[in-house]
């Protein structure tokens, strides 16, 4: 029998047989490439939400570690200007009364600053101590070497001034091992 269209009825129902396979297999391709696309806008965001929160790791482990570093920096600082200070004290009975304690405070302020690091700021740290001690000795003995190592001590404190500034600016994207 032949249609109104004069077509045979099976090859019409061939052609809408073939014609439903045609479309799902499109709405088939296009589910798959819709899924596709969707869990490739996860692992991207995903991926992004992991380097963000790993940034923010970074951020608070530094800041946890500036404000102790940035504490006993500034401690040992102020231990350094006492010593200048002193060193420009017109009474050399108040140099003797207090270099002492000024000295063994800023011993123990440089280990402080020793343990919260890094290297070279405690390095900086120990070669101030040392020169505040040298300018103990001097003072007490009343050696005419007494001004130089005053200057020892100026020059030791703008050094450890230096490091441990350029350590609270570092934002901890050196080269690994550079703490």
């Amino acid at each position: 029998m032949i249609g109104t269209t004069g077509e045979h009825p099976a090859v019409a129902g061939v052609a809408a047989v073939v014609g439903a396979a045609i479309g799902g297999g499109l709405a088939g391709l296009t589910a798959v490439g819709a899924s596709w696309f969707r869990l490739r806008v996860a692992r991207l965001q995903s991926k992004a939400q992991e380097t963000e929160a790993a940034r923010q790791r970074r951020f608070e482990s530094l800041r946890e570690r500036r404000e102790p570093r940035s504490k006993a920096y500034a401690d040992l600082l102020d231990g350094g200007q006492e010593v200048l200070d002193l060193s420009r004290s017109s009474w050399q009975s108040e140099l003797v009364d207090r270099i002492e304690s000024v000295n063994a405070s800023v011993r123990k302020r440089r280990a402080t600053v020793a343990i919260v690091g890094p290297k070279n700021v405690a390095q900086a740290a120990a070669d101030l101590a040392r020169a505040v001690a040298a300018f103990r000795n001097a003072a007490l003995h009343l050696r005419p070497e007494t001004p130089r190592s005053v200057s020892d001590v100026e020059v030791a404190l703008e050094l450890f001034t230096r490091a441990a500034r350029a350590a609270l600016e570092d934002d901890g994207d050196g080269p690994p091992g550079s703490e």
